[in-house]
């Protein structure tokens, strides 16, 4: 069995000193099956059930091609931990505590064969006083756990009634019965990623004795603005710490508060023997003239170093944070806007109106303890880099780590926290609710102390069900859903219970209970406005609608705050040859099993075809998926008709991006000139996803390897602090031009309207413009009808043989970084498989290093327009400075890459990873004019 040795003389030096507490850690276990046909020596921890098989080499990785039904056995068996330490001294055993920092599934805990603890909650942290079990010598400790669908499934069948939630498309685990189990929902399947329902110990376990010392904890900052909410220029900050006495009474014990290094407040005061929220000790003083915390794109995310010290003549301890000052609201105010009365749904920070714009966060991984911190921070910052101001941690998946919670402070991103509950119903019988009771308060004391945390949310969409558990076939044969029922389970977790906890512990964020919602009626009390959650005169809206045409701007509705909506695509194939055999790319056939076995929205594969097809002429085989569905045939390989099965792949999986991005770019554009009153008063767009939990297709714009999809770059685009906002209204036949801009400054800019050859880019027409817009506005600048701008005998345009190309500069230089203050805009007035197009060529002229992580790519366009240029390296790990763009007939691009990683391929090893692709170049092996009519 694996041992753990604490040494005599750590013992001996802890029995002559007063100090801090000694840690053990438990970091090696032997892991076994049940029955013990499987047994690992010297498992790690933190490790789960699939990790621990796979690092031992009797499993391959789970996301390899079908393992994920392969090793559905692994979630169906008991697995059990064991370890042993040695201890020499007696004396050590003092006041002892064993300590999971994550227990990961259904748990029991056993020291020396004593049953200690039964644990079902893998959103908490347990810590077990075990003094009177241990023994001087060897010690065991054994943690089983419980299959978790077996308990989920226990756990419903003694309800008394049937409690629904969603079951997912293409998914080996359902029924699930997840509402009965505290762990994500996401373990056990989404309509994004796989179902592994993994268990094991997934954080730290240590053994702690030896306390002598207290020890600060739940450290929390509190700011109040004594002049008023309108007045941010004096903040009276209380720092609060939690004080664990561990066991004894400890007199003229001394507090200091150091902020930036400077002694700001002290006290002396006794410390009592427990711990409890009652007796923290608050540390106060007034600042004036603080540096205000900003989000991303409105000011510097400014950080004060906060440091507690407690010290008296036998001990000195300390906690530490950094924390910014800041003031968030959210307005829910009367208004008639779009004209729709309701209220208004926008966050003000420092007394600042901010248009959201952001994206929603799944787990990164659905093995949590092979998530690096390192790619943590990276997709903060590629959210950052896109100029997001705000991420929403989604309630079907993890709270996220204190990793998360800090540097989305450090980079000024605001952050949407939900609780672990998504699309379902819950129980409400007395255990559960005293197990929620305890794990959210565990948590918001974790979490509370973080600056970007701007709104607590108490669920993702298990309101919403409601509408869809009444219409859809989710209940029981026999079984009608019972909306009275629900509303009763869903007010007395989510109203009675919750919403109390934030009110006592954290006051000074906002709630809502749900989301989407129509807010409130009133706060105190608080009273739900009920009904259908996806209205638009109240609260937040989730969109998805993909019968309709995305790239029509009508499609997107004038709602105030949009949390949720999005359109799949397909993952790129550097992601898939990931996960995949030369077996799954020999026929379209083997692969089309493989990419469906991916696909988890149930028609997903359909309606993104659907999307595809209005705009643009899809490759042969895809457009015709029966025809994929065929078992292998010699005609499946493709070599007949002239191409390979990877190639023509490749195309369509570039196809699916684009079209994902140019949904995206309709709706973003919509919403964002929308915030104007008259179009409805929008002021907040999160889109779903961010992240892939794995590589299979997705709302994501960000693939599980860090790949920028081409999403990404047009969300770049789109989310700058001010664009150049171009659609065609079809009922009139005219376009309009809005100004939209998130500067907090006057602006003053130079338009140039030129019309442009489709094929040679030839400019035949140029118009120039002038606007002024105020600080944070949205309004339209200009509108031009279709046929007088084409001006078919002026010009010999016609809808497929011009395009309309918008640039903008700045005539007030400090208002920009550059002369240019937008990215070129362009409309085309056909789709994209009608336009006069040839093929050109894109190439790579010249590749250099520009710092120890970037290189600079310089590309050049032929004498054609090239449409949908990116540039890809199979180095994913970065980013590009530009992409998925627009070359105008021999234009030179510089675009620079920059490497996440500290170490970086030569440039001769980048140069040949490199690879072109450009909407023409895709159907080059096809006959041209089957790809562009």
């Amino acid at each position: 069995m694996a041992t753990n040795v604490l040494l005599p003389l750590l013992l001996l030096a802890w029995s002559s000193a007063f100090g801090a507490a000694q840690k053990l850690p438990l970091t090696t276990w032997r892991f076994q099956s049940h029955n013990g046909s499987i047994r690992i020596e010297n498992a790690s921890v933190p490790g789960t059930s699939h990790m621990h098989l796979q690092d031992a080499g009797l499993i391959q990785d789970p996301y390899l091609r079908f393992n994920e039904r392969e090793y559905q056995w692994v979630a169906k068996e008991t697995w059990v931990y064991e370890t042993q330490f040695t201890v020499s001294d007696g004396d050590a055993l003092q006041n002892s505590k064993l300590v999971f920092e994550t227990l990961d599934g259904i748990a029991h805990v056993f020291v020396n064969d004593k049953h200690v603890a039964w644990t079902v909650d893998s959103f908490m942290s347990y810590a077990f006083q075990v003094e009177r079990l241990l023994v001087r010598g060897t010690n065991a400790v054994k943690v089983k756990f419980v299959p978790p669908l077996d308990y989920a499934l226990i756990q419903s069948e003694h309800y008394p009634y049937f409690v629904p939630a969603t079951q997912n498309f293409n998914t080996w685990a359902e029924p699930t019965h997840r509402s009965f189990i505290r762990k994500a929902g996401s373990d056990f399947g989404w309509d994004w990623g796989p179902a592994f329902a993994t268990s094991g110990i997934a954080g730290n376990v240590y053994l702690e004795f030896g306390a002598s010392a207290p020890e600060l904890k739940n450290l929390n900052v509190i700011q109040e603005f004594p002049q008023g909410e309108h007045n941010l220029s004096v903040v009276q900050l209380t720092i609060q710490v939690s004080v664990d006495g561990k066991g004894s009474q400890h007199e003229n014990v001394t507090f200091e508060l150091f902020v930036n290094d400077v002694l700001q407040a002290s006290e002396v005061t006794s410390v009592s023997p427990g711990q409890t929220e009652e007796n923290a000790v608050k540390l106060s003083y007034i600042l004036e003239n603080p540096i205000l915390w900003w989000p991303n794109g409105y000011g510097e995310p400014y950080l004060y170093d906060v440091k507690v010290i407690a010290r008296n003549e036998r001990f000195n301890t300390s906690i530490s944070h950094k924390a910014g000052v800041r003031h968030v609201a959210l307005i829910q105010d009367d208004t008639v806007a779009g004209n729709t009365s309701g209220k208004t749904f926008y966050f003000k920070i420092n007394q600042v109106p901010i248009f959201v714009k952001g994206a929603n966060w799944i787990p990164t991984d659905s093995f949590p303890t092979r998530v690096q911190a390192s790619n943590v921070k990276q997709l903060i910052r590629s959210a950052y880099e896109a100029n997001m101001n705000m991420i929403r941690v989604w309630g079907g998946g993890r709270y996220e780590s204190d990793d998360f919670y800090s540097e989305c402070d450090r980079l000024g991103m605001l952050v949407w926290q939900e609780l672990m509950f998504a699309c379902g119903m819950y129980p409400r019988d007395r255990g559960f609710l005293e197990l929620v009771n305890e794990e959210v308060k565990m948590q918001v004391k974790r979490l509370r102390k973080y600056t970007s945390i701007a709104i607590w949310g108490g669920n993702n969409e298990n309101e919403n069900m409601m509408e869809q558990f009444a219409e859809q076939d989710f209940m029981p044969p026999g079984t009608k859903f019972n909306r009275d029922i629900a509303v009763a389970d869903y007010s007395k977790l989510f109203v009675d219970l919750i919403q109390p906890i934030f009110s006592s512990l954290d006051s000074s964020r906002p709630f809502v209970d749900t989301s989407p919602s129509n807010g409130l009626y009133s706060m105190d009390p608080y009273v739900k406005r009920w009904g259908e959650v996806n209205g638009i005169a109240y609260g937040d809206v989730h969109f998805y609608n993909y019968a309709s045409d995305c790239q029509d701007p009508k499609t997107f509705p004038h709602a105030r705050f949009i949390s949720e909506f999005g359109f799949q695509s397909a993952p790129s194939k550097a992601s898939l040859l990931e996960v995949s055999s030369d077996e799954d790319w020999g026929s379209f056939h083997s692969f089309w099993k493989f990419l469906k076995f991916r696909e988890r929205h149930e028609n997903g594969t359909a309606q993104m075809l659907n999307q595809l097809q209005r705009r643009f002429a899809v490759p042969f085989p895809f457009s015709d998926e029966m025809w994929l569905s065929i078992p292998y045939s010699s005609r499946s390989s493709g070599s007949e008709f002239g191409f390979s099965v990877p190639e023509r792949v490749d195309s369509y999986l570039y196809l699916t991006q684009i079209q994902q991005a140019l949904c995206y770019q309709t709706a973003i554009r919509t919403w964002r000139r929308g915030k104007n009153a008259d179009l409805g008063m929008t002021m907040g767009i999160l889109y779903w996803q961010l992240n892939d939990i794995w590589q299979g297709t997705s709302w994501s714009s960000v693939e599980f390897s860090g790949r920028w999809k081409s999403l990404h770059y047009f969300v770049r685009r789109e989310f700058a602090p001010f664009i150049m906002s171009v659609h065609e209204d079809s009922a009139s036949d005219r376009i309009e031009v809005y100004g939209v801009s998130d500067i907090p400054k006057n602006l003053d800019v130079e338009v140039v309207y030129e019309l442009r050859k489709t094929k040679c880019g030839s400019v035949v027409k140029n118009i120039t413009d002038t606007l002024a817009l105020s600080p944070l506005e949205s309004k339209k600048v200009q509108t031009f009808g279709v046929d007088e701008l084409l001006a078919h005998k002026e010009t010999s345009c016609t809808r497929k043989s011009c395009f309309l190309y918008v640039r903008c500069y700045s005539k007030a230089p400090e208002t920009a970084d550059s002369p240019s203050l937008c990215d070129d805009v362009y409309h085309f007035f056909a789709p994209y498989k009608s336009l006069h197009l040839e093929k050109g060529v894109v190439e790579v002229v010249s590749v250099k290093a520009s710092s120890s992580t970037s290189f600079a790519v310089t590309i050049r366009s032929s004498g054609f327009l090239a449409l949908f240029v990116e540039v890809q390296s199979s180095y994913s790990r970065g980013f590009w400075s530009e992409n998925s763009f627009l070359m105008l007939p021999r234009q030179t691009k510089e675009l620079i890459f920059t490497g996440f990683d500290d170490v970086q391929p030569s440039i001769d090893d980048f140069k040949k990873s490199l690879d072109v692709k450009w909407l023409q170049k895709i159907y080059e092996d096809a006959p041209f004019s089957a790809a562009v009519e």
